[in-house]
């Protein structure tokens, strides 16, 4: 995922980005542990409770299975409703599309209000950024500064 300017956090291989106002960006590289997921999803919401409700970019290309306590963490955030309005996953597999779906679809299910945003499927980040945009926030609404992580 490039930009002109980034600045970018890492939890072990994988790496969160913010775009001003209101855009995460997150690759998955290889295979994640429970510590870097509960991370991660202290970070999501961490960015939610500062900037509003979130358009998510998740490139998985390169992501590898991690188990079902990674995927509980992530079915469980933090207890209240992820600050995502719309999410974009790129690069998935039909074998991941199809494990994904499952996960947000149980999540919808065992927790409604925590999982209450679209999620688009797509092969490159052009057409992620293509689907997010009508769910960002107005041009006049938009910043160009980076969220300073302090790492």
């Amino acid at each position: 995922m490039s930009t002109s300017s980034t600045v970018e956090e890492r939890f072990g291989s994988h790496r969160m980005r913010f775009e001003a106002p209101d855009l995460i960006c997150i690759v998955l590289d290889g295979p994640l542990s429970v510590e870097e997921a509960e991370a991660i999803v202290a970070r999501i919401f961490e960015l939610g409770r500062r900037h509003g409700p979130l358009c998510s970019m998740l490139d998985v290309s390169r992501y590898e299975s991690s188990g079902a306590r990674v995927r509980q963490v992530f079915l469980q955030g933090n207890g209240d409703r992820y600050p995502i309005r719309a999410g974009a996953v790129i690069g998935a597999s039909f074998t991941m599309r199809i494990a994904m779906s499952m996960v947000l679809t149980a999540g919808a299910h065992i927790s409604p209000k925590s999982f209450s945003f679209p999620v688009a499927f797509s092969a490159t980040e052009a057409e992620a950024r293509a689907w997010l945009a009508s769910h960002q926030k107005p041009d006049a609404e938009r910043g160009a500064e980076l969220l300073p992580t302090g790492t």
